[in-house]
């Protein structure tokens, strides 16, 4: 939704944190506001202006012309006026205020009403102050806040919510970004112009003052309370509570941890890779690199590695997060160690505000507070939430569903701000000025237009001229038409056709009846000749003749030739070309002396030759590649297979022809045809004869026990099987090719011929097979030892046999054993105690299985071991499950145990001196052992001591001083927490603040992992002296001094040296200081001095 959760959270920020709450005096009168317009402007140098209707200068006698542009532009003293190249004046600033109110003013495109100011901001920019009815501004407010196509009533609400915004302002300029609300000017909607109007000057109140009415896109089912989402007071008209209405807008946000994966990069030659590699969550990690930046590493180039930590915990009573940590590795681009390698950099944050870490993220993807799941898995962080923005009062979804469920904008309004009272603010609109003043005529002719060329089968003029002008076109001072240009001066008239090289005169006439000069624009020939209408061309004739327009010149086209002549005064034309075949195809075009081409009609060259007879074909077979046969010498011969051309050719002088083909199918039916100038011959068909042997058989393996020979041939081809010369059998292939012959029983090594032929007689090339004596099965194999390390299998079976190894139902791996019976199959490590199965296999069947058990080789991992300290007892970690840990010292054992089922452990140990080496080692049930890990007693962490902290003043913008190395340190200010940073490796630290108001008690805190340090509070120290007072005049009868200075200050007045009188400023800076008279032209100083003793520099006076 537009600028709605910005716009919800900016407002929040500054309504409870800055705002004071009005009370309500009842207007009679629509107040006005007055809005800079930054938000769509920007900073510019000039901008251009351009009224819709005649506006006045304040103050000056200069007009600004109705759609005419205008430029202001900033300049050192001010802003400068100016129409094209002409200066119109210079000002310190000007004011502009239309003739009538309605008519709006476009500055750089965007348009608004009412008067404009324009002022130069900060020597540079120029920056125009919109000032108009407050109701007119909430028009141009409520648009850009919700959708116009919602329903009424969650307008109304709406619009009652900006006005109440609004009124808080009143009195004070303010600007159309969100910091205030977003004014789109004069960008009006029916609907959203019906929710104002129906609300007008209603505003919500509690106990008779404007509320806070903040409202956010959607609360996610359930409202936030003010005091959880900003601290303060609690107010009744923000509770927490469910929202039934509300769309609960789920979002998502991942994070990776692995943003930049560092495997195989050299860190010593980071520059090989660092300009190709970036992060994984860019939106993410480009923000967390800007806070880096700016706090940690100024004017460097980062790179975020991970992310292996973001958590976001302690939900308020509305079940928004309100605290976050987050842990980053990053790498600083040149920042290397003693071997030039790159230094992973680790920041760890914790307990930081969750809006503070929302911002560090800066990912669109979260939308609100309200997180309601977090799933962390190896690789990533999600949270999963609800609700786009604060939460805090109004949810504009929640409104628009309870409009489209029927419930009135006051209903609306008592849901979602409870205790609160609708009052009118004002009654009366604010006047307009609906009729036109008297104003300076405009005497000022338009432009010449620009008229665009203008063909004689044209009907529209068109060309550009002041915008809005009247437009007039005529012939020899008779109109032939007239129109109106639009907006952006382009126009387009309709008027008859006017013949080629008529002179047409153009004029435009503005609203005050100013006529230009004319632009005078010649009509061009842009019509063709008609078509060409041609005599009928034979292959005898030698010229083409016909009529086209009168001496236009013609083309003729014949194949790829060209030929040409020009038209007499009649247009009869006769162009010459050569004899051409019959069926040629000839096109003629005409083209006038403008260019202008007709189109070009085309037609074929008759023939008046006879058809040949029909041709004699050889006989051709499925092997042939040529075709050949007799025809009419010259003819061309043309083959096809059904509808498709095969190949065509031409006869010779003698009428013999000899054609390319391709072979074709045995049966096929080819037409044979020949064609001359005269037309095509009858066809002559040919079959194709089969002359193609049938492919040789494929024959499956035959033993000594089988009584059948099986396999494929050609469909239907009869199959013989020989011995020798001898026939043992003959059958015919079925129509998909297979066949079964039935023989008597053959020896083993007992050769047999089988061979096919087709239905033409072809006979194949015979295939031989050989008769096998019929295989056993092998028997069992012999399987060597495995263990859960072995990648092989390994023993021996019948040579040659197929070796199956299985982990129950689940095939491993398979391989052959050699022509010894040897084999070595690789398999994937098996866990310990796994039952394989191994069996052998040949063509006769599989042997009975072999189960072998996997035995346990495998040491258990090294022991993962957690920090020990001088202090503990009890040392803990984790293992393979189940293991025996031993701790020692030296060769001696200190302590053992067993690790659990999850494989954590934990071991009773007497306590060690810091610095005592332990090592720790665990060994399996099947007396495999681990390696060593060696862990040193650390000394045990106390909390830090209280840090000292140097002297702050008023202008100080950072604490400095010193603590414990590397303790993390907060500054507070007023409860809440100001900055936060390390303490360096040398017990130092810098941490950058806001500077703070003298007097201001600003505390520092430590903490390190085990705990926090007592608080140190300093105050901050006044070091500013007063402003010089002002003072009154003072005469020779004056018996006081009196004036304004700092609240609370010492005057002092002196005469040269010599101390007069002094007196203290009361709590508003007045002062009056009793004097004795002085002289006419004595000199006196007056200075004041702070509490904190800091004196102003003196102000001198002479008495009069």
């Amino acid at each position: 939704m537009r600028k709605l959760t910005a716009f919800a959270l900016v407002l929040s920020v500054l309504l409870f944190q800055f705002t004071p709450l009005a009370s309500v005096k009842a207007e009679t009168v629509e107040p006005v506001v007055s809005v800079k317009l930054v938000n769509y402007l920007g900073d510019q140098h000039a901008i251009t202006i351009k009224p819709s209707y005649l506006y006045t200068i304040k103050n000056s006698d200069l007009v600004l012309n109705a759609n005419t542009e205008y430029t202001v532009t900033a300049t050192t003293q001010g802003v400068t006026l100016k129409q094209g190249s002409t200066v119109l004046g210079d000002f310190t600033s000007f004011e502009i205020t239309p003739s009538l109110y309605k008519n709006p003013i476009s500055i750089n495109g965007r348009q608004y009403l009412g008067d404009v100011a324009f002022t130069n901001e900060k020597g540079t920019y120029v920056r125009p102050v919109n000032t108009l009815p407050i109701e007119d501004y909430l028009k141009g407010v409520v648009p850009n806040e919700v959708y116009t196509s919602w329903n009424l009533q969650a307008l109304k609400i709406q619009a009652v919510a900006a006005r109440t915004y609004a009124m808080s302002y009143a009195g004070k300029v303010i600007n159309d970004t969100v910091s205030y609300q977003v004014y789109g000017g004069y960008t009006w909607y029916d609907s959203t112009n019906k929710a104002v109007d129906e609300t007008f000057g209603q505003v919500v109140t509690y106990n008779n003052k404007l509320i806070n009415a903040v409202f956010s896109s959607s609360n996610g089912g359930r409202t936030e309370s003010n005091s959880n989402a900003w601290g303060g007071t609690q107010l009744s008209y923000f509770p927490v509570k469910e929202d039934p209405y509300d769309k609960q807008t789920p979002w998502t946000l991942a994070i990776q941890k692995t943003q930049i994966d560092l495997t195989g990069k050299d860190l010593a030659n980071y520059s090989a890779w660092w300009n190709t590699v970036s992060e994984k969550d860019k939106t993410v990690t480009d923000n967390l690199k800007s806070w880096l930046v700016a706090n940690k590493h100024p004017g460097k180039t980062i790179k975020i590695t991970s992310i292996p930590k973001v958590s976001f915990y302690a939900p308020s009573s509305g079940g928004r997060v309100t605290k976050g940590a987050i842990t980053v590795d990053y790498l600083v681009k040149g920042d290397v160690d003693s071997s030039q390698k790159l230094v992973v950099h680790h920041l760890e944050l914790t307990d930081l505000t969750s809006t503070k870490l929302k911002s560090m993220l800066n990912s669109r993807a979260m939308l609100s507070l309200l997180v309601t799941e977090t799933n962390e898995t190896s690789t990533s962080t999600t949270f999963n939430g609800k609700g786009n923005g604060h939460g805090v009062g109004m949810s504009q979804y929640g409104a628009q569903k309870m409009a489209s469920v029927g419930k009135d904008y006051r209903e609306i309004l008592d849901f979602y701000y409870p205790t609160t009272t609708l009052l009118s603010f004002y009654t009366t609109k604010y006047p307009r000025k609906e009729q036109e003043q008297e104003a300076p005529k405009d005497t000022v002719a338009p432009d010449a237009p620009s008229v665009n060329t203008l063909g004689d089968n044209e009907t529209s003029l068109t060309g550009v001229t002041e915008p809005n002008a009247s437009v007039i076109a005529k012939v020899e001072n008779e109109v032939i038409g007239t129109g109106l240009a639009d907006e952006a001066g382009k126009f387009a008239i309709t008027i008859a056709k006017q013949p080629a090289d008529t002179k047409v005169s153009v004029t435009s006439k503005d609203a005050a009846e100013n006529e230009s000069t004319a632009t005078v624009v010649t009509v061009t020939d842009q019509t063709p000749p008609s078509v060409p209408i041609v005599d009928e061309v034979s292959d005898q004739d030698t010229t083409v003749t016909g009529v086209t327009e009168a001496n236009a010149a013609v083309t003729v086209k014949a194949g790829d030739a060209t030929f040409s002549a020009v038209a007499d005064g009649n247009g009869t034309f006769t162009v010459s070309i050569p004899v051409q075949i019959g069926g040629t195809t000839i096109a003629v075009s005409a083209k006038d002396k403008a260019g202008n081409e007709s189109q070009a009609p085309s037609f074929a060259v008759k023939s008046t030759l006879k058809a040949p007879l029909a041709p004699k074909v050889n006989a051709v077979s499925d092997q042939d590649t040529m075709l050949k046969g007799t025809a009419e010498a010259n003819a061309t011969v043309i083959v096809k297979n059904g509808s498709l051309q095969l190949a065509a050719g031409n006869a010779d002088a003698k009428g013999n022809y000899s054609i390319s083909i391709a072979k074709q199918e045995a049966g096929s039916t080819l037409s044979v045809t020949a064609q001359n100038a005269g037309g095509t011959s009858s066809a002559t068909a040919v079959t194709v004869q089969d002359k193609t042997a049938p492919a040789a058989p494929k024959v499956n393996a035959v033993s000594d026990q089988d009584t059948k020979v099986t396999g494929t041939a050609e469909a239907n081809a009869t199959v013989t099987v020989k011995v020798g010369t001898t026939t043992v059998g003959t059958a015919k292939a079925g129509a998909n090719g297979a066949f079964s012959v039935a023989i008597s029983l053959q020896k083993a090594n007992t050769k047999l011929s089988v061979q096919a032929k087709d239905a033409a007689g072809n006979n194949s090339s015979a295939s031989t097979v050989i008769v096998t004596a019929k295989q056993k099965a092998p028997v069992k194999p012999t399987v060597n030892e495995v263990s859960d390390r072995s990648t092989a299998v390994t023993g021996t079976a019948e040579a040659n046999a197929t070796v199956i190894i299985k982990n129950g139902s689940l095939q491993l791996a398979a391989g052959k054993a050699d022509a010894k019976g040897t084999y070595s199959i690789s398999i994937a490590k098996q866990k310990a105690g796994s039952k394989l199965s191994v069996t052998a296999g040949n063509t006769a069947g599989v042997s009975p299985a072999v189960t072998v058990t996997v035995q346990d080789k495998t040491a258990p991992v090294t022991p993962k071991v957690n920090a020990v300290s001088n202090q503990d007892t009890v040392i803990t970690g984790s293992t393979e499950a189940g293991a025996e840990v031993h701790v020692k010292i030296d060769k001696k054992v200190i302590g053992k145990g067993n690790a659990k089922s999850d494989g954590t452990f934990s071991i009773t140990i007497p306590k060690q001196p810091a610095s005592t080496k332990l090592a720790v080692i665990a060994k399996d049930a099947a007396n495999n052992y681990s390696s060593n890990t060696f862990v040193t007693v650390s000394a045990a962490q106390t909390k830090p001591a209280l840090p000292t902290v140097n002297t702050l003043t008023e202008k100080s913008t950072a604490v400095t001083g010193t603590g414990e190395k590397n303790a993390s340190i907060y500054i507070k200010a007023g409860g809440k927490i100001i900055a936060s940073g390390k303490i360096d490796g040398n017990g130092k630290f810098s941490v950058k603040i806001p500077a703070q108001k003298a007097g201001t008690e600003v505390t520092a805190v430590l903490q390190n992992k085990v705990g926090y340090s007592p608080y140190k509070i300093v105050k901050v120290q006044d070091t500013t002296p007063p402003a010089p007072p002002a003072v009154n005049a003072v005469t020779f009868l004056s018996t006081f001094i009196s004036g304004k200075t700092e609240a609370n200050a010492v005057i002092t007045i002196k005469s040269g040296t010599k101390l007069i009188a002094s007196g203290k400023a009361d709590g508003k800076g007045q002062f009056k200081v009793t004097i004795p008279k002085q002289k006419a032209g004595v000199k006196l100083a007056v200075t004041a001095k702070d509490a904190a003793g800091n004196t102003s520099s003196a102000v001198n006076i002479s008495v009069k």
